[in-house]
């Protein structure tokens, strides 16, 4: 059962790599059109998803293992960080969708930016965190 689970969270990992490429496509000529704004936030909608299913395949994984208390913490903090910040981001992504044409693009961009690196740092830290579980 491990074995198996092991396996849906490094498919998950995997499908989380969004967030490590996501401020490569935050470019302005990119943002402007809609069509690439909508795929951008169903990609969101769905690694939100895929997030929570690292949380059961990682909660059960953390069960089945010995991880000192300070690694937890900080995979739990790392964790929600991500959950929050990549939120934040489709949250930004849904309200230019929906918006009329005229938009005040330069404050909304400045956002966006904002929460896709940090989204990303924070998706870095957790790769660095699983990878090296036992040095912390």
């Amino acid at each position: 059962m491990n074995q198996i689970m092991l396996f849906f969270h490094v498919l998950g990992a995997i499908g989380m790599g969004f967030y490590l490429l996501l401020p490569f496509f935050l470019r302005r000529s990119v943002l402007e059109q809609r069509p690439i704004l909508y795929v951008m936030y169903w990609m969101n909608f769905i690694t939100q998803w895929v997030l929570v299913l690292q949380l059961f395949s990682g909660g059960h994984l953390y069960f089945n293992g010995n991880y000192s208390s300070l690694w937890i913490t900080l995979v739990l903090i790392t964790f929600t960080l991500i959950g929050a910040f990549g939120g934040m981001f489709g949250a930004y992504l849904r309200r230019y969708r929906k918006s009329p044409q005229k938009f005040p693009f330069h404050s909304w961009l400045r956002k966006v930016r904002v929460h896709a690196i940090l989204t990303s740092i924070c998706m870095f830290l957790i790769i660095v965190l699983m990878l090296f579980p036992y040095r912390f």
